[in-house]
């Protein structure tokens, strides 16, 4: 089977909305803002930056999907417009500024710094490589000496993975006030990928 990696604005119609239901069953726990899987998914694909989300597929089927970041732009934007569409004014713009609170706040400093925002794999594809593929796609980026992800103290699968793939931790964040959501606290990893 042919396996390649595309941006997510080269993907197909049917392939983005493969790409963000990989993105909802791996992150959207933390999606609280509506109970309605329909309208976050339809909210997704308009707010996915269509360069900063890249994916892998094995023939026409998204098996793998990583959003890299910088300290200049995030891979997920709430846009103000795009979230009053599916919420209303009111809603749509609290969910748009709450979440882009989170989801664009700068997370690296330096401008040779890349932030590993999401990467989730098709559930019946994990532990196949797809994954290291990703990152090692991330590690291949020119323009960078580092790249940085975090993952919760409590996702010991995550750690060990990252770990698998050389990167070390950096920084714990244990006073987080993520870790009274029962997932632990924030863990900085890093990589040097330096060419």
């Amino acid at each position: 089977m042919k396996e390649n990696i595309l941006e997510f604005g080269e993907l197909s119609l049917s392939q983005k909305e493969e790409a963000v239901e990989l993105f909802l069953d791996g992150f959207g726990k933390f999606m609280t803002f509506s109970k309605d899987e329909k309208v976050k998914k339809q909210l997704f694909m308009e707010i996915f930056d269509s360069k900063l989300f890249l994916c892998y597929l094995e023939g026409d089927k998204v098996l793998g999907l990583m959003g890299l970041g910088t300290n200049k732009v995030r891979p997920i934007n709430f846009k103000k417009d795009v979230c009053i569409k599916y919420f209303g004014k009111f809603k749509g713009t609290i969910i748009s500024r709450q979440m882009n609170a989170s989801f664009q706040k700068a997370v690296v400093k330096g401008e040779k710094e890349l932030y590993l925002d999401t990467l989730v794999t098709h559930p019946s594809y994990r532990s196949k490589g797809i994954g290291t593929i990703l990152v090692n796609k991330a590690c291949s980026l020119k323009d960078y000496d580092s790249i940085i992800v975090e993952v919760f103290s409590k996702n010991k699968k995550a750690i060990k993975f990252y770990e698998n793939n050389e990167f070390v931790i950096s920084k714990k964040h244990k006073f987080s006030f993520m870790r009274l959501l029962g997932s632990g606290y924030p863990i900085k990893m890093t990589k040097n990928i330096k060419h």
